[in-house]
Order: structure tokens, then sequence, then C-alpha cells
């Protein structure tokens, strides 16, 4: 054996060849006095049975004083492998498991070797062999800790005051040993045969295996890199709650970043975090007090890891039975839930700190874009801060929108454009703003928009509110003086077809925005309050949706107040304050599209920060939407746009449905659009008002109409 005093162990395989060689040892000084006492019977039988460990301990000691010194050297040399081993740790930076739980778990020498002799029983055949004759023909059932105290203690009251301290540290002794929890009945502590917990066993030969049994339980993929750019005063009410020994209950919306303020804490401190699956949770006591226990001890395996029970339900069942099993545990404890409280009612000592994760305010969604999303991944000309402020997503929800939108990138393999990172944050939103309202695809620009220079420019007035709300509500402090009507509201009137939808579509576009239209006619209901509820959960869902609200037909709801001829009546105008009141508090775009403007109360107008006109299209206005009606892909002839301007009085969308009839009938025929083919639309959309054409009012042109009257 080398001189441990100087010697360092070059890995953890030397430092265990050397223990089992001294556990060797060891049984040989007992083997061989052993077998010189009973003349090679190992124990003498009198009248049938084993001679009593006390005789023989006094007949060893009397008839061979050597066997004593040869004991205290065997377990010297156990005592320098050991210390030779942990400044093998120091020096050289080797990992020795066994070592290393000597020291986590703070065992006691004796307990130490019950550790490295039940670990060689079950590592070296040989070893175990003699263990287990050794401890049968002494009438044990295996290496027992009355066994080990008589093979380790050097004087009677060292045994007694060992199996005292082993009695008193049951808990500890059950995270290393299997079968020793609980205990069959007349089945002492002391009488139970040692074997290592499968668990500590497979650590000791591999120092950064994983509990197999904790695997369904424990989520070991999460390691985030979380380095906290907001929300750091959260981190200084948890550092301050530790240091009083207390539980952390973060509760929150989900992605708040309830787990990520944990993992920052673990990181501060070096130390590992294990995220229990709070769903997961076993509902039987036997099951979950088991759990807990291992729990415990993989924590101080990993480095005293922290303990972090995420996304506990409202309330299992398990929330009592929780608390009891972890009981006096003095180390940190997380809980997570999107719930206040599920553990409060039931933590009657008030160890626990309840906290809430605040909903991100703009600047601080801000900090987070700017960190998730590199500098060529922003698109051109685009506002960050718009981006923040309306779409209030949570920290989580950024980073996965940030991971979409890089994931679009590489597939498109072009140029960043902004509908691909607006479309990613709509992903995220969870609404079912569908119940109740239909959603329009918006697909028209500011160039199909064919209307007044003013009121266009009403319409831009609109969207630049939006896109500088924060600037000037919060950065301009006008918060502080307006408490409510910080949305944007609008009132579209004029006749049909005046393109109301289509500047809905427009500003839903210009904004990254997606637009419902909600039918009014659906939402009205003859029963007292449906309404309301009705609208009520319309306008939380545009909440939640961050989307454009367009009510068309709004005229049945928003009549003059003061023409009550029945209950209805009375009860359609409480439905029109309550939806007044919601517009009011909604600090989304809302719109109302009406046909009839003279139905509405003046004092209601007065409410809308907007009301645009849609009127009827003018000669001028028609020639330009003849002049891009149909898309350039259409094949065409030389079309004459002034004569269908000036002798057609077409809204927008009948010269729409006039255009799509032509490229049907060219489409047909496979031909070019000519004016024949929409002369032909323009016949069969005056015939739905009942106006019945002959060839000679198309003018000019009634020669290419005569054939349809033969």
């Amino acid at each position: 054996m080398k001189n441990m005093d100087d010697y360092r162990f070059q890995n953890e395989l030397e430092y265990q060849l050397a223990l089992l060689e001294s556990i060797r040892k060891l049984l040989l000084v007992y083997e061989e006095f052993y077998q010189e006492e009973t003349k090679g019977d190992m124990l003498p039988r009198i009248g049938g049975s084993i001679l009593s460990h006390q005789e023989l301990n006094r007949t060893l000691q009397k008839s061979h004083p050597e066997f004593w010194n040869h004991k205290k050297e065997a377990l010297q040399e156990l005592s320098r492998i050991r210390e030779c081993g942990k400044k093998s740790m120091r020096e050289n930076g080797i990992v020795i498991a066994m070592e290393y739980v000597i020291h986590a778990f703070g065992l006691t020498d004796f307990e130490a070797f019950l550790l490295i002799l039940a670990w060689a029983s079950q590592m070296d055949h040989e070893t175990g062999l003699a263990v287990s004759a050794m401890c049968e023909y002494q009438g044990e059932k295996g290496p027992t800790i009355h066994f080990c105290a008589r093979l380790y203690a050097l004087e009677e009251a060292e045994t007694i005051e060992i199996k005292r301290k082993c009695l008193s540290r049951k808990e500890l002794l059950s995270w290393l040993f299997a079968g020793t929890e609980a205990g069959q009945r007349g089945e002492s502590l002391l009488e139970k045969g040692l074997h290592l917990d499968d668990r500590i066993f497979v650590y000791l030969q591999d120092y950064g295996s994983l509990d197999d049994e904790l695997k369904m339980y424990v989520d070991y993929t999460y390691h985030p890199e979380p380095k906290l750019w907001i929300q750091q005063e959260i981190q200084t009410g948890i550092s301050r709650s530790i240091r009083q020994k207390k539980r952390i209950f973060l509760f929150g919306e989900q992605g708040s970043g309830k787990k990520y303020q944990v993992a920052a804490f673990c990181q501060s401190f070096g130390r590992e975090i294990l995220l229990v699956r709070g769903n997961a949770l076993p509902d039987t006591l036997c099951e979950l007090s088991r759990l807990v226990q291992r729990l415990k001890r993989e924590t101080v395996l990993r480095g005293n890891a922290i303990l972090c029970f995420a996304d506990l339900p409202e309330d299992g069942g398990i929330s009592e039975h929780l608390l009891q099993e972890l009981g006096e545990w003095e180390e940190p404890v997380f809980f997570t839930s999107v719930f206040k409280n599920p553990t409060k009612q039931h933590d009657n000592r008030s160890q626990t700190i309840y906290m809430e994760i605040p909903k991100t305010t703009t600047e601080e969604r801000l900090i987070l874009w700017k960190h998730v999303l590199r500098e060529e991944q922003i698109p051109d000309v685009f506002d960050l801060l718009f981006l923040s402020d309306k779409y209030q997503l949570t920290p989580g929800a950024i980073v996965i929108s940030a991971e979409e939108y890089e994931n679009r990138l590489k597939m498109e393999g072009k140029k960043a454009e902004a509908k691909w990172i607006l479309e990613a944050c709509r992903n995220r939103l969870e609404h079912s703003l569908g119940d109740d309202a239909v959603r329009i695809q918006a697909q028209y620009q500011w160039d199909d928009l064919v209307l007044p220079a003013f009121q266009k420019k009403m319409l831009q007035d609109a969207c630049d509110q939006v896109m500088c709300h924060h600037q000037v509500y919060h950065q301009w402090k006008f918060e502080e003086k307006i408490a409510y009507g910080r949305g944007v509201s609008m009132i579209f009137y004029g006749p049909p077809g005046t393109g109301k939808t289509m500047a809905a579509q427009v500003m839903a576009n210009r904004l990254g925005m997606e637009l419902y239209k909600v039918d009014m006619a659906g939402v009205m209901s003859k029963y007292i309050g449906e309404s309301e509820k009705k609208l009520g959960n319309i306008f939380r869902q545009a909440a939640k949706s961050q989307s454009i609200l367009f009510f068309d037909e709004a005229d049945a709801l928003f009549g003059k107040r003061t023409e009550q001829r029945d209950s209805n009546d009375k009860y359609a105008n409480a439905s029109t304050a309550y939806l007044l009141q919601k517009i009011e508090e909604y600090e989304g775009v809302m719109i109302l599209a009406t046909n009839l403007l003279q139905n509405f109360d003046s004092a209601f107008l007065r409410r809308f920060k907007y009301v645009i006109e849609f009127p009827f299209t003018d000669i001028t206005r028609r020639r330009k939407i003849w002049e891009h009606v149909f898309p350039a892909e259409v094949p065409r002839e030389m079309l004459d746009v002034e004569f269908l301007a000036e002798e057609y009085k077409f809204s927008g969308s009948q010269i729409k449905n006039v255009a799509v009839a032509a490229a049907f009938l060219a489409a047909a025929k496979k031909e070019k659009v000519t004016m024949k083919h929409v002369l032909t639309g323009v016949k069969r959309e005056l015939a739905k008002t009942g106006k019945q054409m002959i060839a000679s009012d198309f003018g000019p042109y009634y020669y290419l109409m005569e054939e349809q009257e033969e």
C-alpha cells in the first residue's frame, strides 16, 4: 500500500480500488481471528445455538489482544485512504462521488463506514460473499447496524453511542439504504440488513446520473440562461424572503417568467434548479411522501439544488399534503402557478411568501424585443415601440414569437418583412373572439381606397393615434389627465358599397392587426341582460386578441334614445348605454359602420373620436376606381373608363362586382377582357335593382350588346 500521506489519486477508480482493498483487509482480520478461535468452524455451536456475540468478542479480546491492534490499523488505513481522496479532490480536481456523498449528507465516520461497506459488498462479488457469510454465521440477516457497529467500534461504549446516533438519523439513513423507511413490525432499524438504495448505488458509479424514478416528475431539460433584463426588483424580494427562511410562491399568467425568476435566483447563487411538474404530482399521500423524500435527497446529490414545484393546479387536493411532507425542510422551496394561492389555505404557519409577477409594461417589452432580435432581423422602418405597445405579450410569448419569426426568416431566405413578426405575435394570442365575431382577412392597402382627401387624411390620423399611443399617453403623461376613452373609437357612415369595410381592412393592414366583424343583429337578444353579456365577452376577447373591432349594421342598436315605444326599446337603450361604456373603457380600435347616421343620438356621436363620412362616388372617384379595379395580371383591351364613370353611377362595391363578372366572362371564352364583357357585367349589375337595359342604352357601344338581344 502506498504512503497515503503524500500520495494523490489520479482518478476515482484508483480511489475505489483502494477502498475495496482496505475493506477486504478489515474483513480478513475478523476472519483470521474467528477461524483461529473456532478452529476453522467460524463460530462454535453450543447445544445447537450460535455462540453469543458478546461472548465471542470477550473471547477474542482475552485470547488475541493483537486482534484489536490489527483492527485499529485496518480502520486507520481506511481513514487515510479517505483523507487522501479528499485531498485529491481539492488538489487534482477529480470527482470522487463517495466522498461527495459523505460530505453532502454530513455523514459521521461510522455512517461513512456503513456506506462504504454496503457499496463494497454490492460492488465486489467476493467482498459481498465474505460479508454475507460473516453475517450468516453471526445470526444476522445482512450487514446490519448491529454487525457494522461491532466491525467498526473499538470499545463497547463506542458501539452503544454509534447505535444511539443512528436511531436519531432515520430519515437520513432511509435516503441511503433501501427498506429502512418504516420497517416491519417487530424489526428495529438496527436489525435491518443494509442494502444501498438503487439511486445511491448508481450515483456512486456515475456522478452525473439522473434519478430514473424522478424523470416523470422532474424537468431536467429546463436550463435557461436567465439573464434578467426586466423585473429585477422581484429578485430583491425573493432574496429577502429566502434570508428569512420563507418559501416563495410566484403566481402570474402563463409565460410571465415565474420559472425564469426562480432560475435566475438559482444561477445567482450557483445552484441547480429541480423543476418539478406540479400537474404530474401523485394524488395519494403515500406516493407523494415517497416522492418528496426522493426530491429532498436529489437536491443534496445535485449540489444543494433548489426545489421548484411548477405549474401547480388551482387545488388538486395535493397542496396540503405537499406542505406537510416538506415539513421543517429549511432549504429554499419555490412554487409557481397561474392561480393566485392554491397552497395558502394550508399554510397555517405563514412560511410562504406570495409574490405576483406583474404584467410587463411597454418599456419592459421593448427591452425584451431588443434583446431577442438581432439588428439585421428587424424589418426596415419598423417601429419596435409600437410592437411593444400594441402586442402586450408575456416575456415567454415574446421569446417564442422571436424564435418563430427567426425560423420564418430562415425558411423564406429573403429580406425581413414586418408582417412575419406581426403574424408570429398574433399566433401567441389566446382568445375566443371568433365565437361571436367573424375574422376578415385584410387585403387592401391605402392605394386601393378611393376616398376624398379629407376622409383619407382622417383615417391616416386615426392610424397615427394608434401608432403614437404610448408616446402621448405614457411618455407625455396624458394618461394622468385622461382616465378613460384612450382607445380609438370611430364611426363610418354612408350608403352601402362606399368603402366602409374596405377602409377597416386598410387600417388593419397598416397597423398589422387582425380585423373582426361583429354583426349587431346577432348580438342583440330579446332576453334581458343577454346582449350586455355578449358585448362584455366580445370586448374582453378583443382585448386579449388586440384586434380591431368592426361593428357592422349598427343602426338597430344606436337609435334615438328618446324613442321608447315599449319595454323592448327600454332594454335596447340599456344595451346601447352598456356598449358606450365598453367603448370608453376599451383601449384598442373600435369601428361602428352605419348607413343611417341620422338615427344616432347626437350625444352619442360626441363619444367617438372620429366620425367619417363615406360619400357616394362622384365621377372623379368612379374613374379612379375603374382605372384600378382590374389587377395588373388580367389581360385586357383598352377600356373606356371615362364612359363607364360618367354613364353608370355605381358605388365602389358595384364597380368591383362588374369587374369580377367581366373577368369570368372573358376567362370562360379564353379571351381578353373587353368593353363587351364589362358592359355585360354592367347590365347584370343594374338588373339587380330591377332596371332592364337594351342595346341602345349603352350609347356608342350599343353594337356590342345587340347580339345579346337576339
